[in-house]
């Protein structure tokens, strides 16, 4: 799906807040109806196991709350993760069917019901806001990582955290790859080994961003956000949410609000 500028983003329009706590509603359709907004390139509802969900006021409020709003509540951090979970939400609905339902698991993205004003608000301040480059929006795929990290936000290697069998992280990405082969999806145990999937393209552009190994390499594929090195940044830094970014998908992903057409 290729964006068209401003023009794309202009049709959307505003969407109007649904009321919170309510019973839920049964069907896109009738979501759609409450919260006002036509359908566009990024629907206004999307369909869930627990049927259809206001994307902005209801499903990406708790998948922040779910992915990293338990764990702290820093803004910026939190605002970046809004924005890539929306972009991943996004790219996975044109790729497939705006309409077809998405799990609420750790294996799509994973929901919190109850989400706090902090990842509320953070929802809030990013209304509409997508990852793209040269018209397409990015994969936007995202991991945990380790969360022993140093002074300059780089994760301890594998052998410090869990992982003596690797020297590097480039060895354990290797054996992640090797493994993937073989058919296996989780070659390792706990959760400090998806760092594998994170890649650092801070100051790069254009080809020289890396891809993730998480999904082929392709325009889309620019890396993958990292959710405690992103931590890092907010504190070791005072990083805001595009540095952040920027930091992971290059310098010269752009973001852009779907309600205004304006990149930021």
């Amino acid at each position: 799906m290729r964006w068209i500028g401003r023009r794309i983003f202009a049709i959307l329009g505003l969407a109007s807040l649904i009321a919170c706590g309510g019973p839920r509603t049964t069907g896109l359709s009738r979501c759609e109806a409450e919260v006002g907004r036509p359908r566009g390139v990024m629907p206004a509802c999307v369909e869930t196991p627990k049927g259809a969900m206001a994307i902005e006021d209801e499903y990406l409020p708790g998948v922040v709350q779910c992915e990293v709003g338990g764990m702290h509540k820093t803004p910026s951090v939190l605002e970046a993760q809004a924005i890539v979970a929306r972009t991943y939400l996004l790219a996975h609905l044109l790729r497939t069917d705006l309409d077809r339902e998405v799990p609420l698991t750790s294996r799509f993205q994973c929901f919190a019901e109850g989400a706090t004003a902090a990842s509320r608000e953070a929802v809030a301040r990013t209304r509409d806001v997508v990852l793209h480059h040269q018209g397409q929006v990015l994969d936007a795929n995202y991991a945990a990582g380790v969360r022993r990290r140093s002074a300059d936000c780089s994760p301890l290697p594998p052998d410090e955290v869990g992982y003596a069998r690797f020297p590097d992280w480039e060895a354990m990405r290797a054996a992640y790859l090797a493994a993937r082969l073989r058919g296996e999806r989780r070659p390792f145990a706990g959760v400090a080994w998806t760092e594998v999937f994170i890649v650092i393209n801070e100051g790069r552009t254009g080809l020289d961003v890396r891809p993730t190994p998480w999904n082929p390499a392709r325009p889309t594929n620019r890396g993958a956000f990292g959710q405690w090195a992103a931590l890092c940044l907010a504190r070791e830094r005072g990083a805001g949410a595009l540095t952040i970014l920027r930091y992971f998908f290059g310098a010269d992903v752009e973001l852009t609000a779907a309600h205004n057409g304006q990149d930021s």
